[in-house]
């Protein structure tokens, strides 16, 4: 999940890409000064009024999933970065800027297919080993193993990494780095070989974080304790971060303001809404824009033909998702891409709400009273979201039905190819190439969409192999006219995460992996 501070989404329209375009310029004017980049990071919130310890409480909706410690998600949200940390960290959205972690300088080359990371020296893992480039090269291979989360196989597996020193790493890549580099290094936190295979059970969790584990209930919480040899001096602030499982939004809601819990994500945007707008105690954090959107099964059923897909587009009232589920935050008719210089905005509201099109779609189609089963992560928010969606579907011939699932078992089925018809919801992420490799209902390796064609392939290679610019643009143009044709991804809304903090909370920041808790504190 990538978050950064934003207001309403593409409220800054080119914001994203011109950031991508910065990275190339950036990176490969020379390596960037550890020193420069920390203060930037020191400057991303406000710690004066800090004090050293406390207990930081913060409530997730779903329960924390340790084997999915390489992947982005809700469910490692509070805890993962605190225990494992990548080589550097993408605040905001801003891939020009990456902040060092493990890496303290890095250089691409002028051909944008080779990078040089240095990495830092003097750390060690929890066990107390110490950290080396073997250690990155162990991570990236275990992000390309079948069973890995990870969503950046498709990249990483067009990388070749070697070792060039006990702290350096080298990357040679088949396809433009500059656009994905940053947020990929972001995206793969370094884990430890001697125990990695003992996360998918959750009995041991060995980073280089300034936290570690004390203890791990299943379901319930994870708890997070000071990490006395971090290598960097003067941090963390806390001495203990308490990860607990709320799953409904009412009961976060009072946890909040019961004082159990200082920080909450998961609840609606209306009960989040009810414990801001006055001001005083709590505040609304605006993160990453995350992408809503309905993906159907083109393998059978209902939606084989091209003519009940684009029904669909159609029956769907998103200005109703828009106001009812999201409180007015948030845009609709929007694309599966990141606003900038490369969004082809002349392409949106391509299906506007028609039910009258949509029933005649359907009879085209032969698909009236068909049976659509449509799977959800079951929170509240995707709830939401289905009841309507099944009112426009019924208004206009089909029969939706409900398939809601905990998230593992939802990850699972979607990985396994099982997932049929299925609601998403994905970070935005800073490019369209980024987009193309990485979002799983996009991706052409270890997508959880069944649809794909000799021509979908070939366009969606366009769009990587471009990069940026002019023939960035012209490729995305391509490839969003033949899915807005084929219909088998429709989006819904565009909105911000939602996360509720306490005032008592300070040096707060939300990146791709989660909480950098090692910048967070309590006011004195």
């Amino acid at each position: 999940m990538r978050t950064g501070v934003q207001s309403r989404p593409y409220s800054r329209p080119n914001l994203r890409v011109l950031l991508a375009l910065a990275l190339s310029s950036a990176l490969t004017a020379g390596c960037q000064s550890a020193v420069q980049l920390e203060r930037q990071q020191a400057a991303g919130g406000s710690t004066a009024s800090c004090r050293e310890g406390g207990t930081l409480v913060v409530a997730s909706a779903q329960p924390p999933i340790p084997g999915r410690v390489l992947a982005q998600g809700a469910a490692n949200l509070f805890w993962v970065r605190g225990v494992f940390e990548p080589l550097m960290s993408v605040k905001g959205g801003d891939i020009a800027n990456p902040v060092p972690l493990l890496a303290t300088a890095w250089k691409v080359g002028a051909d944008d297919r080779t990078a040089t990371l240095s990495l830092r020296q003097g750390v060690t893992f929890h066990s107390g080993r110490p950290f080396t480039s073997a250690d990155v090269l162990f991570t990236f291979k275990q992000a390309l193993e079948p069973a890995s989360p990870s969503n950046d196989k498709q990249i990483i597996g067009g990388w070749r990494l070697k070792a060039t020193g006990d702290h350096e790493v080298t990357i040679e890549s088949e396809t433009p780095l500059s656009p994905v580099l940053a947020s990929v290094l972001d995206d793969t936190p370094i884990v430890d070989s001697q125990t990695y295979k003992d996360l998918a059970d959750g009995s041991k969790f060995v980073g280089t974080g300034p936290y570690k584990v004390e203890r791990y209930q299943p379901g319930a919480q994870l708890v997070l304790v000071r990490n006395d040899r971090y290598w960097q001096r003067g941090l963390p602030h806390l001495d203990r971060i308490e990860n607990v499982v709320i799953a409904d939004s009412t009961a976060q809601l009072a946890a909040l303001r019961s004082g159990r819990t200082q920080l909450a994500s998961g609840l609606t945007t209306q009960d989040a809404a009810t414990v801001t707008q006055n001001g005083g105690q709590f505040q609304l954090y605006e993160g990453q824009q995350v992408l809503y959107s309905l993906v159907l099964d083109t393998a059978s059923g209902a939606f084989a033909k091209k003519e009940a897909r684009q029904a669909v587009g159609y029956a769907i009232d998103r200005d109703r998702i828009k106001q009812q589920v999201f409180s007015g935050l948030g845009e609709t008719g929007g694309l599966v891409w990141p606003a900038g210089p490369e969004y082809p905005k002349d392409r949106e509201n391509a299906y506007r709400h028609d039910p009258a099109r949509a029933r005649e779609l359907i009879k085209e189609a032969g698909a009236s009273g068909a049976e659509v089963p449509i799977t959800i992560i079951n929170n509240p928010q995707l709830q939401a979201v289905y009841q309507i969606i099944a009112n426009n579907l019924t208004d206009v011939g089909l029969r939706p039905k409900l398939v809601a699932l905990p998230a593992p078992d939802y990850q699972s089925r979607l990985a396994a190819g099982k997932g049929g018809n299925y609601l998403s919801f994905r970070g935005q992420v800073p490019s369209p190439s980024l987009v193309a490799q990485t979002n799983p209902d996009v991706r052409l390796q270890g997508a959880h969409r069944t649809f794909t064609s000799k021509e979908y392939t070939a366009l969606v290679r366009g769009v990587i192999e471009a990069g940026g610019g002019q023939a960035g643009a012209e490729a995305v143009q391509k490839l969003t006219a033949y899915m807005l044709d084929q219909a088998v991804q429709h989006v819904l809304a565009t909105t911000p995460a939602i996360t509720v903090k306490s005032t008592a909370v300070q040096g707060f920041s939300l990146v791709s992996g989660g909480l950098l808790s090692r910048e967070t504190c309590l006011v004195r």
